[in-house]
């Protein structure tokens, strides 16, 4: 089988329909993180081996942590407040779409497969917070967002009868665990190494061009900037529209400096020169070294604006949405009832 590179198609003279670029970073895999290795051991939350009342008590206290992080994903009572570990599972990371926007960058996809707490809709959200409880950000919950995400058959629609060729923006999001950190327990890199942001909260950030899209005209009921932008179509160019738009970036996102880009074009912040002199080198557990590039005070745009949004939920998504359901309803019924 030919190069997909160099293969021609039919009498179309250009040697690659699509314009693909080589794929980095996670891949559509996803990260080498298990959710089993984060989850602490009974040993690890105090639970042990004993006969007397306060290692019972731990065991009641070991049977309480385990069934939050598989439906809440936080503390739900104060028999689990303050343990450790205890917060969502997953890692949010941009994947390499292998495509190229209209203005020559790569385009990227961003992929969050921590919970968001939208499993079962708003409705049970809300009832669950004027309980008092957390939101369901737990195992359980997360395989029903990933189930959602894939029988939702809008990605599957917009490759079939999408152009393939691009309109982007450019986002500045969170990258890693809940907990911030970018690496799992052996010490390997969760997320893509170039264009690694340090925010004065600790936590890590990239930017990326992603796919941009037309924002449904209305606004539903407790629906942010963010979700309603999501909700609209995604904007796909003819090959002469992506083709005639000047490719002033390269396909790292920063700007071709002979690509005539007017005085004030925006462009990732690790590709500015105040960025490349404020250089953190972190070493990961497994030796690898990584730069991440401090961010500053100055830097803040209104990319932020969009932190919060997602584009993909998890690629692999689970099937056990049945299993998922009951445990959710077993845990409710549990608060509802105790």
């Amino acid at each position: 089988m030919g190069d997909p590179s160099t293969t021609q198609y039919g009498n179309d003279g250009r040697a690659n329909v699509l314009p693909v670029n080589p794929a980095s970073g996670p891949g559509f895999l996803g990260p080498d993180y298990s959710p089993a290795d984060q989850m602490l051991a009974p040993s690890a939350i105090g639970v042990r081996r004993g006969d007397s009342l306060g290692d019972v008590l731990r065991a009641i206290k070991g049977v309480a942590y385990y069934g939050d992080m598989i439906g809440f994903g936080g503390p739900s009572s104060p028999f689990t407040q303050g343990m450790p570990g205890l917060n969502p599972l997953g890692v949010n990371y941009f994947i390499n779409s292998g495509l190229q926007c209209s203005n020559g960058a790569t385009m990227w996809e961003y992929v969050q497969t921590i919970p968001t707490g939208n499993a079962l809709g708003s409705t049970i959200k809300n009832a669950l917070a004027s309980s008092g409880l957390p939101g369901l950000r737990g195992m359980a919950p997360g395989i029903i967002e990933d189930a959602e995400s894939a029988l939702n058959p809008f990605p599957v629609i917009n490759a079939v009868v999408g152009s393939g060729y691009p309109q982007c923006r450019l986002v500045r999001m969170k990258v890693g665990d809940y907990d911030g950190k970018i690496q799992n327990v052996d010490g390997k890199l969760l997320v893509d190494p170039e264009g690694l942001l340090l925010g004065s909260n600790g936590a890590y950030y990239q930017e990326r061009w992603i796919q941009d899209r037309q924002p449904a005209s209305n606004r539903r009921d407790g629906e942010t900037t963010s979700e309603q932008y999501l909700r609209g179509d995604a904007i796909q160019l003819s090959y002469d529209a992506w083709s005639a738009t000047p490719k002033i970036f390269k396909d790292n996102g920063c700007l071709d400096p002979s690509g005539n880009a007017a005085p004030g074009t925006l462009q990732p912040y690790f590709c500015s020169p105040q960025a490349r002199s404020n250089v953190q080198v972190i070493t990961l557990g497994d030796g690898t070294r990584v730069n991440a590039y401090a961010l500053q005070s100055s830097s803040v745009q209104s990319l932020e604006a969009f932190e919060n949004f997602t584009l993909k939920a998890k690629p692999t998504a689970a099937v056990s949405v049945t299993v998922a359901a009951i445990s959710v309803a077993c845990l409710l019924a549990f608060h509802m009832f105790k």
